[in-house]
């Protein structure tokens, strides 16, 4: 499918929900992510110190529209606000164009389910083989057509909510716990086989196949411009166990966990900041490497923590 069918597809869905007045809301989310650089360490699971205190900064921007659709079960707390929410999006970043569908129904006011899928497509900026394929011939990542070459994922999520305020009211008794689980399945559609080794954006080491996101959140609520400061940890990975001899020793499942502190600060009721310090896990592996382009064809033999990022979301409503 061409890169202008599905802008218009997008923005004719957003669109043709404004028709229905106040229940669409419009929103500009920006995403900046600032890196630190850590060399890679030999050996079994370690922490790995950083290096250099600039390894890149990673920038996105997505244009949102949700439309809203009341379903109250009744007068009660717990499901006078049920909705569900129909989203349309598009992001962008120095190295990539994506369209992002899902819905999303709430039930109960401590659960939600939801469903979605993203395609995008990518282009080489500065050397970043944004949507790439690794080529064992050569160990190393060979970029594809932009336009012909498409990222998809799809993927299905529910999340578990508690406040503690619900059952002891007050405004400084908002104790918040959320965990979420999402099982995805993404890939690259016109690439060659089933067991390659892609990269995605500035994301290597990936594969097609089926996939798990979880995340785990414990936050403090304050009735304050600064209105929410928290702790996250996710983890995520592949299901899949194995892929063809030539990546045996790769672990294709390994599991990567990332731990953060967060804050909220919310400037007025249409504009808010996000910000995220987080440390994060790669593979290490048996030899000594620079190059994360040779990393498929190593032998895997750990977790390598590193402080990866500090990272900030704006997000302003129309």
């Amino acid at each position: 499918m061409k890169f202008k069918k599905i802008f218009l597809m997008v923005f004719t869905f957003c669109f043709t929900m404004a028709a229905f007045g106040k229940n669409l809301s419009f929103y500009s989310i920006t995403d900046v992510g600032y890196n630190f650089g850590s060399d890679f360490v030999s050996g079994g699971t370690h922490f790995a110190p950083v290096k250099k205190i600039y390894d890149g900064i990673e920038l996105s921007e997505t244009l949102k529209g949700i439309y809203t659709i009341p379903v109250p079960f009744g007068e009660s707390q717990l499901v006078k606000d049920n909705k569900i929410e129909l989203t349309g999006a598009i992001s962008l970043t120095p190295v990539s164009i994506m369209p992002r569908a899902s819905i999303s129904f709430t039930p109960v006011a401590f659960l939600n389910f939801s469903a979605g899928a993203d395609i995008g497509t990518a282009w080489k900026v500065l050397g970043i083989k944004s949507i790439s394929c690794h080529d064992p011939s050569t160990n190393e990542y060979k970029m594809q057509r932009p336009f012909e070459t498409w990222y998809y994922n799809a993927w299905l999520n529910a999340t578990l909510m508690a406040d503690l305020a619900f059952i002891w009211p007050g405004d400084f008794h908002h104790v918040i716990l959320a965990a979420s689980m999402e099982v995805n399945y993404s890939g690259l559609l016109n690439s060659k086989d089933d067991d390659e080794i892609f990269q995605w954006q500035t994301t290597s080491g990936k594969t097609r196949g089926a996939g798990y996101n979880s995340t785990f959140i414990i936050g403090y609520q304050l009735p304050y411009k600064l209105n929410l400061v928290g702790l996250k940890l996710n983890k995520s990975g592949y299901f899949k166990k194995s892929l063809s001899a030539q990546y045996e020793n790769f672990n294709i499942d390994f599991s990567y966990t990332s731990l953060g502190a967060f804050c909220s600060y919310n400037f007025s009721e249409k504009d808010s900041l996000f910000a995220l310090v987080e440390f994060q896990t790669r593979r290490s592996f048996t030899e000594f490497h620079d190059d994360p382009e040779k990393e498929p064809l190593m032998n895997y033999s750990g977790h390598e923590w590193i402080f990866k990022r500090i990272g900030f979301s704006y997000s302003h409503k129309f």
